[in-house]
């Protein structure tokens, strides 16, 4: 066995390196003037990095229009979960595979038919914000109830509960001061989830919302038009605020795990 790890060593670099490749001609278009050719034209290093942080407001503006947005569908998925699996796990057993059932709707219907679908019925009946919200509250609905159901399951609620309950402790009490301090982990990790995925959202926002609320996606598709290599230096800067997602995902979730 041991004599093989050099192989699997040589998958995961031969793996790495391509996964990221696109990401290092990215940043080396961003760098250059143009890229027709084999090798780049020119290297101009830090001016397109310049215009991006200095002359594109609207595109960090869209940063933020795709920050806010992913707000109120975690907070709306979260609560409703939290509560939906702790009264499943007390009191309704058999609620836990219903909600398992119904999370799984975002993997049938995407987020394209999902959004089409939403536009369709409620296109003029509905605010177009008030529907797009609740479109996200949808497609995160995997990521939220994954790390919800695995977290309650993981602090043994019941044995918690009785605890408190024997130390002369409230219902109310109980949940608050006691389950969601031990669960803020798992939420953590799982809004972080759901953040990632309407952060780098483009279709369902382009389908609902069109051209009226602009998001990072959407000022990048745009950049694109003018063929610049501004673009690529857009697009890294969104591989490295995902990438921060990430890693503070997994770091909290590795914390959770030790803890635990």
């Amino acid at each position: 066995m041991k004599e093989r790890k050099w192989f699997y060593h040589l998958i995961l670099l031969l793996v790495g390196f391509i996964l990221l490749f696109p990401v290092a001609v990215l940043l080396i278009n961003s760098f250059s003037k143009s890229w027709i050719e084999l090798v780049p034209e020119e290297f101009v290093y830090l001016d397109y990095w310049k215009s991006l942080v200095t002359e594109n407001p609207e595109f960090w503006a869209s940063v933020l229009r795709s920050v806010s947005i992913a707000v109120f569908p975690i907070l709306i998925s979260g609560v409703c979960l939290v509560m939906a699996m702790y009264a499943a796990i007390l009191y309704f057993p058999w609620l836990d595979a219903v909600i398992q059932a119904i999370s799984m709707i975002p993997y049938t219907l995407r987020g394209v038919v999902l959004s089409i679908s939403v536009l369709t019925l409620y296109a003029g009946v509905i605010n177009r914000m008030v529907m797009l919200v609740c479109v996200y509250c949808v497609v995160i609905l995997p990521f939220m109830y994954r790390g919800i159901r695995n977290n309650l399951y993981a602090i043994n609620v019941r044995q918690l509960i009785e605890a408190a309950e024997l130390l002369g402790a409230g219902g109310l009490y109980t949940f608050f001061r006691i389950i969601v301090p031990n669960m803020l982990s798992g939420i953590l990790v799982s809004s972080l989830l759901a953040f990632g995925s309407i952060f780098t959202d483009y279709a369902v926002i382009k389908i609902i919302a069109g051209s009226r609320y602009m998001t990072a996606q959407a000022e990048i598709n745009q950049m694109q038009h003018d063929g610049s290599p501004l673009t690529s230096a857009a697009l890294i800067a969104m591989f490295a605020m995902t990438m921060m997602i990430s890693v503070v995902s997994y770091s909290v979730q590795n914390r959770g795990k030790k803890q635990a």
